[in-house]
């Protein structure tokens, strides 16, 4: 009953206000980390908050060796205009992450409906809390990997001695990893509790570690569901793509009147698809993130929410429930 309840009721809410695809759009910039966190781990590729960290401070590495006369002006005025674009990127997309938890908890479609304007001020006001949790996420999501993780798994490799490379790799898989996943799931919790609590980072990302310490395995469960549904969404979603773009293309080849129209149909086409794409991706998006913040609203909630592995073992592994 848990998942029947909350998937129809994050569609159920963006449905109620398709604003909401507009911050989904944003909110897919900072990527779907509790499925990379647990699907692919070892691949250090920075979301989007690590690398604007890692391409400004590049920058300001190349400033800081670097002399620059009137003739560089324009360069630095094209780099102030990318930092201008990127910075109000950003905080569309934190604002965006905050405005889809908010609206998880008017989805029953009672009372005042919430303007588009309401729901962006939501996530602007909490803009600085969720920063904190994100940067937080991509330090122990990335660097922490990239700076610790993977530096012990090359000497693992390198390494003949027996009993250092054992207790290496029981630090690895039982400490280090599991630390990686938590923090996912604690900053995504942390999150709604920003957001729809009121609290500040510290007693948020405490509360939402206790969250998480209670309801880790439907946690975990609903990462794997969540996956599936990725997954199969997504194939549907490329499927619908190339059908939006063949007929372009196949138009375009037997029309055959000249590289001027052919280019212009197949530009038409990819048009299209570009479209498609990036009102999927949103629509996606805005489901994510409303989907986690209805798990944190069921689990806060009185009454206790199990996860369908819980239910099935409840006689079996009674330990498991605890």
């Amino acid at each position: 009953m848990f998942y029947r309840k909350v998937y129809p009721q994050s569609i159920k809410t963006i449905r109620q206000y398709p604003a909401l695809i507009f911050f989904g759009l944003f909110a897919s910039i900072l990527g779907f980390s509790e499925i990379k966190t647990i699907f692919n781990l070892t691949d250090a590729v920075p979301d989007f908050i690590g690398s604007m960290a890692i391409y400004w401070a590049e920058i300001s590495m190349l400033f800081s060796y670097s002399s620059f006369g009137w003739s560089q002006l324009p360069d630095l005025f094209a780099l102030m205009g990318l930092f201008i674009i990127f910075s109000i990127a950003t905080i569309l997309a934190i604002s965006s992450q905050g405005a889809l938890i908010k609206a998880s908890v008017n989805g029953n479609g009672k009372g005042k409906k919430p303007s588009f304007t309401d729901y962006l001020n939501n996530g602007l006001e909490k803009f600085w809390p969720l920063l904190g949790l994100n940067v937080i996420n991509t330090l122990i999501g990335y660097f922490f990997i990239m700076l610790v993780i993977e530096p012990i798994i090359y000497f693992l490799v390198i390494s003949d001695k027996v009993f250092v490379d054992l207790l290496l790799a029981i630090l690895i898989f039982f400490v280090l990893i599991p630390l990686v996943v938590v923090i996912s799931f604690v900053t995504r919790y942390g999150a709604a509790y920003v957001v729809l609590k009121n609290e500040k980072l510290p007693a948020a990302f405490i509360q939402s570690w206790e969250l998480f310490r209670v309801n880790w395995l439907l946690t975990v469960e609903n990462a794997f569901v969540l996956t599936l549904v990725t997954v199969f969404y997504f194939l549907i979603l490329a499927s619908l793509t190339a059908l939006i773009f063949i007929p372009f293309l196949l138009f375009g080849l037997l029309m055959a009147l000249g590289n001027f129209f052919f280019w212009l149909i197949i530009v038409l086409g990819v048009i299209a698809a570009t479209i498609i794409l990036i009102l999927g991706t949103a629509l996606f998006g805005a489901f994510y993130n409303i989907v986690w913040a209805n798990i944190w609203k069921n689990l806060t909630t009185p009454g206790k929410s199990q996860s369908k592995i819980q239910r099935l073992s409840h006689k079996h592994l009674p330990g498991l429930n605890r």
